[in-house]
């Protein structure tokens, strides 16, 4: 009997040392790969807009007024105009009256859709001039997340600041009398256009797990943009990045 409970005590030991060992790795790990990636609010989703057609307020920027080191992207209630916050200042881009881009820099807005994070640091990257599309720009971020403290199995924004050499972009003005939603008809409801050789500022948002909520079922990134002289501020939908140009991840 006693060399039974001896047996079972030396089991016991064993088990515990690797529960330990194994938190410690999964610990160590968690430092290694950023386990705190600034949160990611997000509010509506795109499911909820193109197969529910619900095009009504989820929240209202007015709230955010105050507030610092705010990065955000999303779409207006009912689809009228796109939502761009970059460090707290708002460029809500919509197509005017006389089918021209207008900005607005306030936030007495509603949003149909909004995903934001508080962004306090930012670390600074040269992207890579072999690194022109969206399908490699999402796997350069998985390459270097490690590294750089972030975690790719939870959401978080990035930044790409300089000239990109294609843009397609739009900015969405939806006919709320349209039931039928598809990502064509958003593209092609309201303004639309490509730029070359433009500077810019591009916000986007990484995930793996928002298909049908932020991103579409292709990619894991969202991405607006703001041209340097504000002009222009929109969706993007196809993009060829140019050779000089710098990636912003969360520090």
């Amino acid at each position: 009997m006693k060399k039974i409970v001896l047996a079972l005590a030396f089991l016991t030991t064993i088990s515990f040392a690797q529960d330990r060992q194994e938190k410690s790795i999964l610990e160590t790990w968690e430092e290694k790969v950023g386990k705190e990636n600034p949160a990611v609010n997000v509010y509506g989703a795109l499911f909820e807009i193109k197969h529910k057609g619900d095009l009504s307020s989820r929240i209202s920027l007015s709230q955010f007024d105050n507030d610092a080191n705010i990065f955000a992207l999303g779409a207006l209630k009912d689809l009228a105009g796109e939502i761009l916050i970059l460090d707290s200042k708002p460029f809500i881009s919509y197509e005017t009256s006389n089918s021209e881009v207008g900005i607005s820099n306030d936030f007495n807005h509603e949003a149909a859709l909004y995903v934001s994070a508080v962004v306090n640091n930012w670390t600074e990257l040269k992207l890579p001039a072999n690194v022109n599309t969206i399908e490699q720009l999402e796997k350069y971020i998985e390459e270097i997340s490690s590294d750089n403290h972030i975690n790719i199995e939870k959401p978080f924004p990035f930044m790409v600041n300089g000239a990109s050499s294609v843009v397609n972009w739009h900015i969405i003005n939806w006919d709320t009398t349209d039931t039928v939603h598809n990502h064509q008809k958003h593209i092609e409801s309201g303004l639309s256009g490509v730029l070359e050789d433009t500077p810019m500022t591009i916000l986007g948002f990484y995930s793996k797990k928002h298909k049908a909520i932020f991103t579409h079922h292709t990619t894991f990134l969202h991405m607006h943009f703001l041209t340097d002289d504000e002009k222009i501020a929109g969706h993007i939908d196809e993009i060829y990045f140019g050779d000089e140009q710098t990636l912003y991840i969360p520090n």
